[in-house]
């Protein structure tokens, strides 16, 4: 896959996925942003949808080509395995912050491989795969945020989903903002705090 990699720590890894229309360098400003000391990757999804790249196919908005979401969640479980095999990384010390179109592919590959990384984080996240059975979650730190006034996910969604998780006993936390499908100064604030307490 197409990526960008910055590396600072030798260690921990934090990786980003972008949103519909994004690219490797889009959620670079985030991730710098959130933790400064980890090392980045960034991954630019492998569908390009009338020029903006995607990390699934979907057949209209909101309505997804699940036979091609679960081949691209493989694909990118297959990728980041490799990456931290080949640059010395383990799962345990690497983060994933999604967003939006990144943020349904990193919930989808909770649901088929359950607990994976250190941290997870959905900024704006759909259910990925309705009535699919989620593997048991271990404990998985996750945090959710969604805007109240979002066009694109009710946010009766965002709680199912927070529901979904906490029934399979992941570590999950939930924030709700007033804005939309954006994201806002306040929202990354928060993700920041969140993420700098964790406990290693």
């Amino acid at each position: 896959m197409i990526h960008k990699f910055i590396k600072k720590s030798k260690t921990k890894l934090l990786i980003v996925l972008h949103g519909t229309g994004g690219d490797e360098t889009s959620m670079i400003p985030i991730a710098e942003y959130i933790d400064h000391e980890s090392s980045i990757l960034s991954i630019r999804g492998n569908v390009n949808e009338n020029g903006m790249f995607r990390y699934f196919k979907r057949i209209k908005p909101g309505v997804f080509d699940i036979e091609n979401l679960k081949n691209e969640t493989k694909n990118l479980k297959e990728f980041i395995d490799d990456f931290l095999d080949k640059n010395g990384f383990k799962l345990e010390n690497t983060s994933v912050i999604g967003y939006s179109n990144g943020a349904n592919i990193l919930g989808s590959l909770l649901y088929h491989y359950g607990r994976v990384f250190r941290a997870v984080i959905l900024m704006h996240p759909m259910i990925p795969i309705k009535n699919h059975s989620l593997i048991n979650q271990q404990s998985q730190k996750i945090l959710i945020t969604a805007g109240v006034n979002d066009p694109l996910v009710n946010i009766e969604e965002t709680n199912e989903l927070f529901t979904i998780f906490q029934s399979k006993n992941a570590d999950v936390t939930k924030k709700i903002y007033s804005n939309g499908h954006s994201v806002n100064e306040i929202e990354l604030l928060d993700i920041k705090i969140w993420f700098n307490n964790l406990s290693i």
